[in-house]
């Protein structure tokens, strides 16, 4: 132990000598560390991490089983392969054989967000309803209070339970919080609990503030549904519930699957009627409750590439750091050469030099980590995953993982150089004219070519997926976004037409509006009504219509031009004939030979087609024209949620506090929910392609940066071991010029060697980044060409320094070196 202690003095005195040397060292580790953590963090929560309740190992999401979706002819919320009919859960909640817990659980809201209100002022906050089995069946303990029992789900019992981040955000972790009443959309509940910590909910990616058992109170209704439309008792035919499973120990989910069909299909024909079972079959699935269900499919390859190629970034840094080492222990050859000549063994040599190593290791890994905790921050920001990326144990596990082996690493490479040099021919040689191998001299170039050829992969990568993104900032939205600010508001216990009526009114007449709209789903969303095309009756065969419902001067206020006919109006209320607006790609697949005003649109109550309008985006950035329907929502029976679109004079986010007022004068208990410019809302659509294009263009810079430093320090170092060299020349007659064009030649054939190695790699490896891409070959010209000029501006300017160090030397003065 006491050799320990006196290694670790020794290992600080030498790295303090050479302080500069150590902090770019741990700087590398760190930039090289921290990015394989912060990857690592999105790969961990996307694919591997469980949720932090008793026996996760033992949980799975319930889907429909082979991408069958829901029942013909059932009503729809949410994902159709996740969402079931209220009574198949009943039914399935029997079955002790196969489950021993089934929970069900479902949002109050279709953007998860409802209006709150403890106190004076309204927020927003994220809810769920659940079975009365939900806490105990998935396992979460209580941090304080009590969760829900069976009663409290059969009793639709007036209480809530709060999530410790919440209880921590909204009531400072105020413990007489229990027992108090939180008005969720007006309506009192009880606070009965608060969950311990870190636990978020189940729901994918999504952070939930608070839980209530199952209500009939159709002001709290599943998916924030208005009630004339039915509560959650009420529709036989409405698939909208979420399940989580806790098989029995045995149970495999193909023998759950195979013994549920009965109960389902049961369950099925009593609702829906007999149906076809070629076309569709009662098969439920089981997927376990580890990583984020629904994202681990959709993300698995973005995120494997992006840990492929922050490895390679892990490797750059450390062959950087290896030759670092290697050059400052060749310096040190005299020392080593003197300490084996008075009597010390190879194995205290190699124990010292590993002791400096998990030193510098040490430090890089602890300013990686600092590193790496940032970067999942922007990350959660730019991902819209609200849980999971937090650094856990196994992320920590992990970077230890990488952090050992580049400290033996370390210790093991420069100990075989440090230790070859014959004791005698070093110590009649002097620090500054000790020639290196040959060998070592082409090992070294090798190295410098293989990260040439890294850096030219990553450099491509990074500049196709930051091609990718600028695709999607410039992708024509058919909306005049500038100026343009939406929100959601949902009524409660008000009457909702005369809700919303009073709403636009008053928003038209706010100083800084020019128009006022509204739509039932937010453009950009990601959210849109489907359901078959319906024409003068006749129902087309395999066609798919996309809906929206909007206000009157929908297409007025968001830019759309009105190609045909006329935009929804005020006039066009419930009382009046049920119109309809189509858009261009509708006009042209079902009406290319004449128009389709006056047309029918719908089944049992038809609309009336007014108008045709341009194609616009509805779904997000990256969607394809799709035939689109308008209808005018103040005909609908009943309002719920609805997004109120905003054109403003000057700046739209400027108008916010001014929009919120006026809401608050009107309806107090009413929050604004997710007030944005229509921009970014769209912006949000792919905010998970952004994320992975400012990591992929984050690792291209990061490697030529790496890149730079290995070359900048290799020439460096080969200019100070050859001053002598350099003097004679000089002083026999070589031009300044000439010096200098001999160390950057040197960097020239680095260059060269390193394209002819990294284009073919560089072909191999982009291929699987096709998927990532947006309107655009992985093979982009301009792609190459801009990493290319990259990589030739990376080796100049790491030679141009040290070459001109090397011109401007003085001949006597490097001659006096020796």
């Amino acid at each position: 132990m006491m050799n320990l202690f006196q290694d670790i003095r020794y290992a600080l005195r030498q790295l303090r000598k050479s302080w500069g040397f150590a902090l770019v060292v741990v700087i590398t580790l760190a930039m090289g560390i921290g990015a394989n953590t912060a990857v690592f963090s999105v790969m961990n929560a996307i694919l591997l991490q469980m949720l932090p309740v008793s026996r996760p190992e033992g949980l799975s999401y319930v889907r429909m089983a082979n991408d069958l979706g829901q029942a013909p002819n059932s009503d729809s919320s949410g994902d159709s392969a996740t969402s079931f009919p209220e009574a198949s859960f009943e039914a399935l909640r029997q079955r002790s054989d196969v489950f021993e817990e089934l929970v069900a659980y479902v949002p109050l809201s279709f953007t998860g967000s409802v209006a709150v209100r403890y106190g004076e002022l309204p927020e927003e906050s994220e809810g769920e309803e659940v079975s009365g089995n939900f806490f105990s069946g998935v396992g979460v303990r209580m941090l304080a209070g009590r969760g829900f029992t069976l009663d409290d789900e059969k009793n639709h019992a007036p209480i809530v339970v709060l999530s410790y981040d919440y209880w921590t955000r909204r009531f400072s972790r105020n413990p007489a919080v229990i027992g108090q009443t939180l008005f969720v959309k007006s309506v009192p509940l009880t606070i009965v609990g608060v969950t311990v910590r870190g636990f978020k909910g189940i729901e994918p990616a999504t952070s939930t503030d608070f839980w209530i058992p199952f209500q009939i109170n159709k002001q709290l209704n599943a998916w924030g549904t208005t009630g004339e439309y039915g509560g959650f008792y009420e529709r036989p035919k409405w698939w909208f519930l979420r399940m989580m499973a806790r098989l029995r120990h045995g149970v495999t989910p193909l023998q759950a699957q195979q013994a549920l069909a009965g109960t389902f299909g049961e369950v099925v024909i009593k609702s829906l009627g007999k149906f076809d079972l070629k076309q569709w079959q009662p098969l439920i699935d089981f997927v376990p409750a580890r990583g984020i269900s629904g994202y681990s499919e959709e993300f698995r390859e973005p995120v494997q590439i992006l840990m492929g190629l922050v490895a390679l970034v892990l490797l750059i840094a450390c062959t950087n750091v290896a030759m670092m080492v290697q050059a400052r222990n060749a310096v040190r050859q005299r020392e080593f050469s003197l300490r084996l000549a008075l009597g010390a063994r190879k194995l205290g040599i190699f124990r010292q030099l590993l002791c400096e190593s998990l030193l510098l290791v040490a430090a890089g890994a602890g300013l990686g980590w600092l590193f790496a905790l940032s970067a999942t921050r922007a990350l959660t920001v730019w991902s819209g995953i609200e849980t999971g990326l937090s650094p856990d144990r196994t992320v920590l596990l992990y970077t230890l993982a990488i952090s050992s082996v580049a400290a033996i690493a370390f210790g093991l490479v420069p100990l075989w150089s440090a230790m070859r040099a014959p004791v005698a021919g070093v110590l009649r040689s002097t620090a500054t004219n000790t020639t290196a191998h040959r060998g070592r001299v082409l090992s070294g170039r090798i190295v410098l070519v293989a990260q040439m050829a890294i850096c030219l992969v990553l450099l491509m990568a990074g500049g196709l997926l930051l091609r990718t993104l600028r695709n999607y900032a410039n992708e024509n939205l058919g909306i005049q976004t500038q100026g343009l600010l939406v929100f959601g508001v949902t009524p409660q216990g008000q009457e909702s037409h005369l809700f919303y009526r009073t709403l636009i009114d008053r928003l038209r007449t706010t100083p800084g509006v020019e128009s006022v709209s509204m739509a039932e789903n937010r453009p950009g969303s990601g959210w849109t009504n489907n359901g078959d095309a319906i024409i003068d009756g006749v129902q087309q065969r395999g066609a798919n219509l996309r809906s929206n419902g909007v206000g009157a001067n929908f297409f007025e206020t968001m830019g759309v031009p009105v190609l045909e006919g006329r935009d929804i109006r005020d006039t066009d209320t419930e009382k009046n004939l049920l119109v309809a607006v189509v858009n261009q790609t509708f006009a042209k697949k079902y009406f290319n030979h004449g128009s389709p005003i006056g047309h029918q649109l719908g089944g049992d109550h038809p609309s009336t087609i007014v108008g045709v309008v341009a194609d616009s985006k509805y779904n997000g950035v990256a969607e394809n024209s799709q035939p689109m329907a308008y209808y005018a929502e103040m005909q609908s029976p009943a309002l719920g949620t609805m997004h109120m679109e905003i054109r403003t004079r000057g700046e739209a986010q400027a108008m916010v506090p001014v929009l919120r007022k006026v809401v608050t004068q009107i309806y107090p208990n009413i929050p604004m929910e997710k007030p944005m410019t229509q921009l970014e809302q769209f912006e949000e659509s792919y905010r998970r392609q952004r994320m992975f294009a400012a990591m992929g263009g984050f690792f291209g810079i990061l490697a030529a940066l790496l890149v730079a430093t290995g070359l900048y320090g290799t020439h460096s170092f080969r200019v100070s071991r050859r001053t002598t060299e350099i003097g004679v020349r000089m002083a026999l007659g070589a031009r300044r010029s000439q010096i200098l064009a001999m160390v950057m030649r040197e960097s020239l054939w680095i260059l060269i060697a390193g394209l002819i190695a990294g284009l073919p790699l560089t072909f191999l490896a982009i291929r699987p980044l096709k998927s990532m891409l947006y309107q655009m070959s992985p093979f982009d010209p301009v792609s190459f060409t801009v990493a290319i000029v990259a990589m030739v501006a990376v080796a100049a300017l790491a030679a141009l320094l040290p070459a001109r160090r090397a011109a401007h030397l003085e001949p006597m003065q490097a001659l006096r070196t020796e």
